[in-house]
């Protein structure tokens, strides 16, 4: 990666907090479960906790961006119908992903159908506050791009063609500077609503799950990872106290009557 990128766009700093997430979410996990990640990315998580001593079944769309870098087997599915028979998976598991899902109804749908008796999901989801900390960190963002768009345009990265290179620049200035979606709004004014807490669980209420439980994550961060490694985990966590944290973890199951 270009030297100057790694500040606000590499992706190995988020693959940190990530992991120390998933170290986190372990004791969830009943011994010996059978858990399906939806939206698997990449698949590092699911090797995580595969790695762990679980059984996991990692799914995620054909087209995902990262569908060229997979670490771990992830079945691709159409985004509707899980490919999975009834009563298969103790948990499921996803993080940062049901605020992208298109069709959210039909796939809650699937996630109950998969389920077994007895298990639950658990889900990790942006906040306000990421969302609200993110557009302001955005304008930062978006100088930088415009540096690299036009060293971009001479010197192009090495192994990527210099137009690819240059509209990813172009998107990075735009979202930047304009509040665009990121998840299935076009614009993301509205997730400072649709990503509370409030707003979940009244999503799942209404697609027939209870909430067991939900709480703050505890971290900082911003959709730009603002400074990378330079903001230590210790000091991520005291601005996760003070300006709250970045993702909110949910645990839900299945409402009685409504399988």
């Amino acid at each position: 990666m270009q030297q100057g990128v790694d500040i606000l766009f590499s992706v190995a700093p988020l693959n940190r907090l990530r992991q120390l997430e998933m170290e986190r979410l372990l004791p969830y996990f009943p011994s010996g479960a059978r858990i399906l990640e939806l939206g698997a990315g990449t698949g590092q998580q699911a090797r995580f906790i595969a790695e762990h001593g679980f059984d996991v079944i990692a799914i995620d769309l054909p087209n995902s961006n990262y569908a060229a870098e997979r670490v771990f087997e992830v079945q691709n599915y159409d985004g509707r119908n899980i490919p999975l028979p009834d009563d298969s998976v103790d948990v499921v598991f996803s993080s940062n992903v049901l605020e992208h899902v298109e069709d959210l109804p039909t796939v809650l749908a699937e996630l109950k159908r998969v389920q077994r008796p007895g298990g639950f999901g658990l889900h990790l989801m942006p906040t306000p506050s990421w969302r609200f900390w993110t557009f302001l960190t955005g304008f930062v963002t978006a100088a930088q791009a415009a540096g690299l768009l036009a060293k971009h345009l001479v010197n192009p990265p090495a192994g990527q063609a210099r137009w690819g290179a240059v509209r990813r620049d172009a998107r990075t200035i735009a979202g930047g500077l304009i509040p665009m979606g990121h998840g299935t709004s076009p614009e993301g004014i509205s997730e400072l609503w649709t990503f509370s807490p409030r707003a979940w669980r009244r999503t799942f209420g209404k697609n027939g799950f209870t909430v067991l439980d939900d709480r703050p994550f505890g971290l900082f961060y911003t959709g730009a990872i603002l400074f990378g490694d330079r903001i230590k985990i210790a000091k991520r966590e005291r601005l996760g106290r003070t300006l709250c944290s970045a993702v909110h973890n949910y645990i839900v199951e299945p409402a009685p009557n409504s399988r």
